[in-house]
């Protein structure tokens, strides 16, 4: 028996003022696919997106430009309906979508809205345009529905545009099924046509049209049609680990009576870590295998009895009113319907905000709320479907690769064309000197663990929660590699490589170009807590002589974006103050991390920090030999061997960076520039007075400022990017009013840069 499919029409009059109810009505009348005009939202309404699908849909959408308007198809999340690209029209909105059965039938949806303002659309190019829409569906194959609000009075048999409206659809064969008023003030607007050829016709059943609770004055427009729709199993098949299974005493022993606990194992650090990851690999595959198992989505959990109490209360009043039809009934169901649309608003957000007061000490949770607020699914994994995941892992590995080697070469040539890029460093040998490194304690390792995060990475032998709960067992055994890497001036080599995940940098890009992906690199746990050893003392070396950057605000202890945003804030209104405008420069630079010269890093760490012996010996082990591997579902590519640039992803990488970087301030204090640093971003700022200072005379300083700093980063193997580096003016309100910003001209690395 082929299944019925329960469809709906309705123009919602702005879903974003009454979310709840729009849902709650379709879910009244079991609807699984409906078409929604006037919808009212726009493209950033991401929070509306996740509060639909809270209340069981998803949506399909087009946006009106401006204010009103918008289509969608929404749909029940356990049907699988794919969006198709859809012609924009000028005289009416469409969005459009397909639904394959389980026997291959094909099902195409189109939702349309005319708006009737003169404005936007007029008769005449409505008819054209809908003329060249329908002309385009004739060759698609499967049955089809088009419905919406057409903003046509259909029941007007002598109006010219209706009998025009009827011969398009005489003359591409479309039946309209709809025969009753569908607006509160009469009138039959909301239309559903389908196809009459014999293979592809759609056979219309149980028409209904209801006057709802909502605010709304079109009637909800209900139908079904026998199609074999099959829905998403709500269990979802997983290939994993059960981890949480694990007897824990269990595993316990079991590491206590392997060769971890044999200190007579522990040769070097090297041979440790191998002997590390191969046990801890293999007693992993013992106590928790590789399997598949089921596992359900997670339910809404805001969802109370309260919430299913008001929810049976309406669905009552609901199937009352439309059996009775009196208005009695209607004013209840009316009450019914509102009283559940409140509640339900009002425990969900009560839900979120408790969970948010909850998390208030934890980022990671208060970011993951907040992304499923904002319907940000940072879980799905956006990736090219042009080819098989074996061949992407590897051209995704020779493009990072590549990109960064291209940078490096250009900067290499640019070195070679620039006789003042010759030039040496400035750094200048410091009195001081760190040659040998700590050990570190228990306490040290126990403080070290608890403070780091504890991401999760698939290289590591076993996941970190459990290395956690195992840590008494294990720690000798992290302790010897880390106090023989520290001493000896060796850093382990099977840590030194990188799992690379490709994340899009915009979802609505072009998923199968190269360059809308960026390498969001992983290291191993015990990589990052060597690291984070290092770090401790050098961040207690630095600060003891005073050789931090002191205008730098990132990677740095006390330090943030915050911080950095203030300190300019303030430098800038002390400035306005003095009655002077501000010229400030934000620089760019591309792929800063990944093309740092090693030797000249560790050139600077002598001369500057004075770092020598195996402290220096231990940056250098750190630094070399280093490799990635570009990992996506199953499938990972061979390693690509890294002669440049400091591991991203890593704790040591930014504060080496900030170090490699220093010297841009003096060149900054140099030209008269006021400075300030976040990470590899670079914030310059210059005061002048328009009425008492020559522009041309600012221009050239700029110029001048701009020209070194340009030379010493193409010595340092650093690249500008002039298409992302930006001018603003700033000054206080109504001063200097008959001075333009457009009298400053200004060129970087050859390209003019627009000043705002």
């Amino acid at each position: 028996m082929i299944p019925s499919l329960n469809i709906g029409v309705f123009n919602s009059r702005s879903i974003c003022n009454k979310t709840a109810g729009v849902f709650e009505l379709l879910s009244d009348f079991d609807t699984d696919v409906c078409f929604l005009t006037e919808t009212w939202l726009r493209k950033g309404d991401t929070s509306k997106f996740s509060e639909i699908k809270d209340l069981g849909y998803k949506l399909y959408h087009q946006s009106r430009p401006g204010r009103g308007g918008g289509v969608a198809i929404a749909y029940k999340k356990q049907l699988s309906l794919k969006k198709q690209t859809s012609v924009r029209y000028k005289s009416f909105e469409l969005v459009e979508s397909t639904l394959v059965s389980n026997t291959n039938e094909l099902l195409r949806l189109g939702c349309i809205y005319r708006s009737c303002t003169s404005q936007v659309s007029n008769t005449k190019d409505f008819f054209e345009d809908f003329d060249n829409y329908l002309n385009s569906l004739v060759h698609l194959p499967g049955k089809l529905v088009l419905a919406g609000d057409f903003n046509i009075h259909i029941e007007c048999g002598s109006d010219p545009d209706v009998r025009r409206f009827q011969q398009l659809l005489q003359q591409y064969d479309l039946t309209q099924h709809i025969s009753s008023a569908t607006h509160i003030s009469g009138g039959i607007l909301d239309l559903v046509l389908t196809r009459n050829c014999d293979e592809n016709t759609l056979k219309i059943e149980n028409i209904e049209i209801t006057q709802t609770a909502t605010t709304s004055d079109h009637f909800l427009l209900s139908f079904s049609c026998k199609f074999s729709h099959q829905y998403k199993s709500q269990q979802i098949i997983k290939t994993g680990r059960k981890v949480k299974d694990i007897d824990l005493e269990s595993f316990k022993r079991d590491i206590l009576n392997s060769e971890l606990n044999d200190i007579c194992n522990f040769n070097n650090c090297n041979d440790a870590t191998n002997m590390y990851n191969k046990v801890l690999g293999n007693l992993l595959d013992k106590h928790a295998p590789i399997q598949e198992f089921k596992v359900n989505p997670d339910q809404d959990k805001w969802v109370n009895s309260e919430v299913q109490s008001v929810r049976r209360i309406r669905r009552k009043a609901e199937r009352d009113y439309r059996r009775l039809k009196t208005d009695e009934a209607k004013k209840s169901y009316r009450a019914a319907y509102k009283n559940a649309e409140e509640v339900i608003n009002t425990r969900r957000d009560s839900y979120f905000c408790q969970q948010l007061e909850q998390s208030i000490d934890n980022k990671k949770d208060t970011y993951k709320i907040v992304n499923k607020l904002m319907d940000r699914d940072l879980s799905k994994n956006m990736k090219p479907d042009c080819k098989p995941d074996e061949v992407l892992c590897e051209e995704l590995k020779d493009f990072f690769n590549q990109k960064v080697q291209d940078i490096y070469s250009n900067l290499d040539h640019e070195k070679a064309k620039d006789t003042d890029s010759s030039k040496k460093s400035s750094s200048s040998s410091v009195s001081h000197s760190w040659k040998n490194f700590q050990t570190i304690t228990e306490k040290d390792l126990d403080e070290i663990i608890r403070d780091l995060n504890k991401k999760e990475c698939e290289e590591d032998p076993i996941p970190v929660k459990l290395l956690v709960q195992c840590l008494e067992e294990i720690k000798p055994l992290i302790l010897f590699i880390v106090n023989d890497s520290l001493m000896t001036g060796v850093f382990p080599e099977a840590l030194k490589s990188a799992l690379v995940k490709p994340s899009i940098k915009d979802e609505n890009g072009d998923t199968n170009s190269y360059k809308n992906y960026r390498p969001i690199s992983n290291l191993p746990f015990l990589s990052k807590v060597i690291e984070k050893s290092v770090h401790r003392q050098l961040e207690d070396y630095l600060k003891l002589h005073n050789l931090h950057a002191e205008l730098q605000s990132g990677y740095k202890s006390n330090h943030s974006c915050e911080t950095a945003t203030l300190a300019i804030y303030n430098d800038l209104l002390c400035l306005t103050d003095s009655k002077s405008k501000i010229i400030l420069l934000l620089l760019d630079l591309s792929a800063a991390f990944d093309t740092e010269n090693h030797e000249l890093l560790l050139n600077r760490l002598k001369k500057s920090y004075g770092l020598s012996g195996d402290v220096l010996n231990w940056f250098n082990s750190y630094l070399s030999n280093r490799s990635f591997t570009v990992s996506i579902g199953k499938h990972r590519s061979n390693k690509c061997y890294l002669r440049i640039g400091v591991p991203q992803g890593s704790i040591l990488g930014p504060i080496l960076f900030i170090l490699y970087t220093k010297e841009l301030i003096a060149i900054a204090k140099k030209h008269g520039f006021y400075i300030h640093l976040y990470a590899d971003d670079t914030q310059l700022y210059i005061e002048f007075n328009p009425l008492s200072q020559n522009i041309n005379c600012i221009e050239e300083q700029i110029r001048e400022c701009l020209a070194e700093i340009k030379d010493w980063m193409t010595t340092n193997k650093l690249k500008l990017n002039p298409d992302k580096t930006e001018v603003l003016i700033a000054s206080s309100v109504n001063r200097f009013s008959n001075w333009s910003n457009n009298s400053l001209s200004l060129i970087a690395d050859g390209k003019a840069i627009e000043v705002k």
